[in-house]
């Protein structure tokens, strides 16, 4: 969470929504501290998260209540909790440049000019001094299509709701079976407008007028990202689909399993 309106709106969407479990890593001191107490390890070994967790409940395929999600604005830092024993998969929003609510704790950590212009870009592709040229620009790309389940303020309802379909994350009050699924989206979609409906919205840009024209030119390589997280956004209609769906494509759903039990039988 890049920007602090979205950090409050998704946080409170994630504990009243989904009743999730944060783990708060909000300085790189926190990160680093995460790190050398192996914190995922740590969390897997105690089945808070992974399959420990999904099994304990052995909701319809593999949906799970009470998420635990690690938030924090450093993105490449808290990346790197993760390993080959341990993935994890990035959620994040994207914000037009002109709607930048900086996090402060990125301020502090990046220089004046990084706040100034093409902030975005500097963040992802790490370089936070000097000229930015395709190069930067063409990792912050990679980062937003390649990395992170993208949102974006202008769809932030739809983007949650994605969310927590593509994880599998039964909303407060649901029930997590195959016969509940649209009881289910229905109490997760009405939570997440109730909690969303009050946060500011994108502010209208005269891209007429001498000031956007001053403030696109200082600005162009994030407003490149922005549009590319917003075709991100599309595309994963097509791909980031719901958890069970993709167990069911998979051939590991549980009406998978019993066929496989029953034919066992058979023979």
């Amino acid at each position: 969470h890049a920007h602090v309106s979205d950090e409050t709106a998704v946080k409170a969407v994630l504990t009243k929504c989904y009743e999730a479990d944060l783990v708060e890593l909000n300085t790189v001191e926190d990160v680093e501290k995460a790190k050398r107490l192996n914190l995922v390890s740590t969390l897997v070994s105690q089945d808070r998260v992974g399959m420990g967790a999904i099994n304990k409940e052995k909701l319809h395929n593999g949906q799970r209540r009470k998420p635990l999600v690690i938030a924090s604005p450093h993105i490449r830092e808290a990346a790197e909790l993760f390993s080959q024993d341990n993935f994890g998969r990035t959620f994040s929003f994207y914000r037009h440049p002109i709607d930048y609510d900086v996090h402060p704790n990125l301020k502090k950590k990046l220089p004046p000019e990084a706040g100034a212009n093409n902030f975005l870009t500097r963040l992802l592709s790490d370089v936070h001094k000097g000229a930015l040229g395709y190069k930067e620009l063409g990792i912050g790309k990679q980062v937003i299509r390649q990395t992170t389940i993208a949102g974006t303020r202008d769809l932030m309802a739809e983007s949650l709701f994605r969310f927590g379909k593509y994880y599998g994350w039964v909303p407060a009050g649901g029930e997590g079976t195959k016969e509940s699924e649209l009881k289910d989206d229905s109490i997760a979609i009405s939570c997440i407008d109730d909690v969303i409906k009050d946060v500011p919205g994108e502010r209208y840009a005269d891209h007429n007028s001498p000031e956007w024209q001053v403030f696109y030119k200082a600005n162009k390589l994030d407003c490149q990202l922005y549009e590319i997280a917003r075709s991100t956004w599309r595309a994963q209609i097509q791909t980031i689909i719901s958890l069970p769906l993709q167990k069911v494509r998979a051939g590991e759903g549980d009406d998978d399993e019993k066929e496989d039990e029953e034919e066992g039988e058979e023979e």
